[in-house]
This record gives structure tokens, C-alpha cells and sequence, in this order.
């Protein structure tokens, strides 16, 4: 069967896909990536191929610009920040819907899979009569996000003959149920199984040193383009004042990071490495502590190899996720607005050192390893299909 996969052109939204890609190129099924120009890439790295949807395009243009083109400023409420992020998908479906129905109509697809912020796919399964399955990233997004995101979508849903945003014939839930969202009906699990593009693996990374390992990272936008709210004004003077305090724990540092923002971070002591923009899943294993922003990928990538974790959440939607890991007992949470060096120091070492964080979190990534895997569910897609 042939099967269209749409995600937006993010790593923390198309990697979580590729391993039901893979699972079903691997059945014998053609698989096609469908989204806008800057997805490409991505696309090609994973092995898969892409047709476009839209051309050249950056996420802040639909993030940070009205329609009209008009820029304005984060949002620093609760609120505005989840409208901030709603409208932004839906400015982002407008633009994708015309090339995502034409897409769809020249490949003929037997299965549409997106993921829960590709609204444009969504609509075209709907439209053409196709089943639709959407596919989960990790954690949970925030639902409320969607009314947003509809409201800004709803001159193309309505031109469309649509009152709102479709729902799918099956959710593919890869978060773990015990930190899912409790407000939201379970989709059918589904394993979360890393994916990252191929890059040259350390062999330090095999090996575990004398002193635990932390690995900080901020993803593949913060430490250049975001910022915390109060303390530091923007990524790179915060991961500095972190480089900084963190081997002060009694750990060797390791941090994850694009060479340009690595070169303004001065000189670093002997117990930090600057491992550069590199794949989480051939370094996380070896590490006892991972720091970072709740993106999905860092987070998952944490979980699955029981991780305790320190999440520095920076909106309204991350801090929900940070809470339901605090809750369950396998990390902590420093919000923006608090983001102390020293804070940030103590609550490592508490991770470190109250055995309790490891255990819950070694029993988190065993509830995530009994789930069922990509392989096993695609017998249930070819079903949904009619395959």
C-alpha cells in the first residue's frame, strides 16, 4: 500500500515518525514524506522520499508573523503563549493545504500519518475520504493548543465544508501512560523508538568515566534564538552561567550544542565536553544526568534510558509535561521565569544523589521498552487501510 507521512519541518516533530516509516517501507510499502521545503532534508537524511508542500519557508515566519506579514512579540503568558503556538500551526496549515491536497490526489495514498500539529494532512484525509492515523511525538502535546490553532485555520476549514479540525481514525500514543495526560482519551500504545540523523559517534561514548556524566543541551533553537524570560536575556548567556556552575556537581560535563554557539561560550575547564550538535541516542546511554529544555526529543531520549532529569521548561505547554515527570518521580522542573545558576546546581546534585529519581525513572523506560513496538503495529495500520 502506499502511505503519506506529513510532519512540520522540525526534528522534535518528524523524528518521532520515522520509525513507523521505516516499519512500514520495511513491509514492502511505499512510504512518501509530505511537507513544507525546509522538511526536505530531513526527509532525505531519514532515507525517505519528500515532495513539497510549500516552498522556502522558516517557522518564525508563521510563529512571530500575522498573516499579513506583521511581526510581534513572544507571548510571556500562559495563555498567549499556547495561542502563540496554535494560531502558528494553523498560519502554517494555510499556507501547506493547497500543496498537501495536490500532493495527495498525484500519489493516491492508501493511509495518511501526521502528526498532532500537521493539520493540513489531517483535512486532506478528511477531504478525499482517506483514513488517517495520527502519530504522537513523546510526550503530549497540550490539547487547548488545538482550539487556537483551529480558530486561526478556520477560513480554510470553512471554505472546505469543515466546522473544525477533523479527528483521526486512530492515535498512535507513544507517550508512556503513566505520564500521559490524564485529560485526554489514550490512542493505542505504541513504543517510542529513537531516531536521529547519522552522525560519527564518540567512542567516548561507549565508556563510562570515574565521575558521573551530565549532558546539557538547550535542543536546536534555544541557545541561539531563545531566550529565558528574566535572568540571562537569551539561550547563550544562560548555557554559559550553566558551562560554568555544573562540574561544580562532581561530574564530567558534556554538552550538546551547534559549534557556533559552542564558540561563545569561552574557554571551557577539563571536565566539559563540547560534543557539538550531536546524536542524543549514541550519547544518552552512557550518561546518569541529562539537563535540558523539554523538547520531545530530549526528553524521550531521557526516558527511555531512565534518565533522571532536570527540565528547565520555557512555556506554558512544556511545563505541564516537566510536571507530570516531577509528579511521577523522575525529574525535577526549574520554570524560566527561576532559572538560577545555583538552583540549577543544587537540584543536579539532589538527582544525583537521592536514589529515589533513578529508580522511578528505570521503571519509566521499562513501561516504555513493554509497549508495542513500530514492526507490531503495522499490522493495525495495513487494518486500518483495509490492506
Amino acid at each position: 500500500m502506499r502511505i503519506l507521512v506529513s510532519t512540520g519541518p522540525a526534528y522534535g516533530l518528524y523524528n518521532p515518525v520515522v520509525p513507523i516509516a521505516w516499519a512500514l517501507r520495511s513491509a514492502g510499502h511505499q512510504v512518501l514524506v509530505a511537507g513544507p521545503e525546509p522538511l526536505a532534508a530531513m526527509a532525505r537524511t531519514s532515507g525517505l522520499p519528500f515532495v513539497p508542500t510549500y516552498g522556502p519557508m522558516h517557522m518564525k515566519e508563521v510563529m512571530r508573523h500575522d498573516r499579513s506579514g506583521k511581526e510581534f512579540p513572544n507571548a510571556t503568558t500562559d495563555d498567549g503563549q499556547l495561542e502563540q503556538i496554535g494560531r502558528g500551526f494553523g498560519r502554517l496549515a494555510a499556507r501547506t493545504l493547497p500543496g498537501m491536497l495536490q500532493a495527495v490526489d498525484r500519489f493516491r495514498p492508501d493511509l495518511i500519518i501526521s502528526e498532532p500539529r500537521a493539520y493540513s494532512a489531517g483535512v486532506a484525509a478528511r477531504l478525499r475520504g482517506i483514513p488517517w492515523a495520527q502519530h504522537g511525538v513523546g510526550m503530549h502535546f497540550r490539547p487547548d493548543v488545538e482550539k487556537y490553532g483551529a480558530d486561526e485555520f478556520h477560513p480554510e476549514l470553512e471554505e472546505n465544508g469543515l466546522d473544525g479540525l477533523p479527528e483521526p481514525d486512530m492515535f498512535l500514543d507513544n507517550c508512556p501512560p503513566s505520564v500521559g495526560h490524564k485529560d485526554r482519551d489514550p490512542g493505542r500504545p505504541l513504543r517510542y523508538v529513537p531516531y536521529d540523523p547519522a552522525g560519527t559517534v564518540p567512542s567516548w561514548s561507549f565508556e563510562k568515566g570515574r565521575r558521573p556524566r551530565l549532558l546539557l543541551t538547550l535542543g536546536t533553537v534555544e541557545p541561539e534564538s531563545v531566550g529565558v524570560k528574566r535572568n540571562f536575556g537569551s539561550g547563550v548567556p544562560l548555557f554559559r552561567e550553566l558551562v560554568r556552575v555544573l562540574p561544580e556537581a562532581g561530574v564530567d560535563l558534556v554538552i550538546a550544542a551547534a559549534d557556533p554557539v559552542v564558540e561563545q561560550l569561552g574557554t571551557l575547564s577539563e571536565s566539559v565536553v563540547a560534543a557539538g550538535w550531536i546524536s542524543l541516542t549514541s550519547v544518552v546511554p552512557s550518561c546518569d544526568l541529562i539537563v535540558h529544555h523539554v523538547g520531545s526529543g530530549s526528553t524521550m531520549s531521557g526516558v527511555i534510558n531512565g534518565l533522571p532529569q532536570l527540565l528547565l521548561s520555557r512555556n506554558a505547554e512544556h511545563t505541564v509535561n516537566a510536571q507530570l515527570l516531577e509528579d511521577y518521580g523522575s525529574a525535577r522542573q526549574i520554570t524560566d521565569q527561576d532559572v538560577e545558576p545555583k538552583d540549577v546546581l543544587d537540584a543536579c546534585r539532589a538527582l544525583l544523589e537521592v536514589p529515589s529519581y533513578k529508580e522511578r525513572a528505570t521503571e519509566l523506560a521499562a513501561e516504555v521498552a513493554s509497549l508495542p513496538s513500530p514492526a507490531e503495529t503495522v499490522p493495525v495500520l495495513e487494518a486500518l487501510a483495509g490492506r
